[in-house]
Parts: structure tokens; C-alpha cells; sequence
């Protein structure tokens, strides 16, 4: 009765949907910490900021391109109507905590503002760009 009654109210959702999902998230939050990022480092020397997206833009590359082929590889093996939640794995929405208690720290800690402000524009860009995986699976199916 208890599995029923889970299994009538989770939120289910097609692989598609999934799809769309992932890359509205990962879209999304990159582009809120580019522009967090921006307006947090205010005025001072250019090369610092560009450094911070090309090492972005490095990892975007070299690691979460990875992670996002392993989530997408994983989202197409899911069943039609699974959970919304397993948009993500158990070990990615860890991650996601993980990173959120670490900006929380970073901002805690009193680390100056433009020290942050690199960070933020380092890991925004990194997810915006590697977004576009998710994007081209959803276009394509």
C-alpha cells in the first residue's frame, strides 16, 4: 500500500524531460555565478577575471565534460516517468551540497571579495559551458 502510494505521488518524468532538466540547471546556475562573479569583483585588473574563465574554461573541459557524459550516458538508461530527482546521482547531488556549503564557506571566512568573485566565475563558466552537452542531447532526440 506504502509503494503505491509513493509511487502515484513521486514526480515522474520522461528521459526527455530529464534531458531538459539537467541542462536548464547547469545552464542556469553557471550563468548566476558569471554574473555574481561580475558583480562581486567590481573594479581591478582585467587579467585576473579572464584568468579565472579560462582556468573555467579549462574544466569545463578536462572535467565536468566528463561528469556531463557520464549523466547523460546515466539519464538515457533511465525508464520512462523515473523520478525527477534522478536527474542527478546520489554521488552528484552530494556533490551539489558539497559546492554549495563550500561557497558558503568561501563567503564565511571572509576571504576577500574579489578572491570569491574568481572562484564564482571560474566554477560558472566551468557549468555553463559544459551545459552545452546536455543542451545537444536534448536537441538531438
Amino acid at each position: 500500500m506504502f509503494a503505491k502510494a509513493v509511487q502515484r505521488l513521486k514526480p515522474g518524468a520522461s528521459v526527455q524531460t530529464h534531458l531538459l532538466l539537467a541542462s536548464v540547471l547547469w545552464s542556469f546556475i553557471g550563468l548566476y555565478l558569471l554574473i555574481r562573479g561580475a558583480l562581486l569583483y567590481g573594479d581591478g585588473v582585467v587579467w585576473l577575471p579572464v584568468t579565472a574563465l579560462v582556468v573555467g574554461a579549462l574544466k569545463a573541459h578536462f572535467l565536468l565534460a566528463r561528469s556531463a557524459r557520464n549523466n547523460i550516458a546515466r539519464i538515457l538508461a533511465l525508464k520512462e516517468n523515473s523520478c525527477l530527482g534522478a536527474v542527478y546521482s546520489l554521488k552528484m547531488w552530494a556533490l551539489v551540497v558539497l559546492m554549495m556549503v563550500s561557497g558558503r564557506v568561501l563567503r564565511g571566512f571572509g576571504f576577500p571579495e574579489q578572491w570569491v568573485a574568481l572562484v564564482y566565475l571560474a566554477v560558472g563558466c566551468a557549468l555553463f559551458l559544459a551545459s552545452r552537452l546536455f543542451w545537444q542531447q536534448w536537441w538531438a532526440r
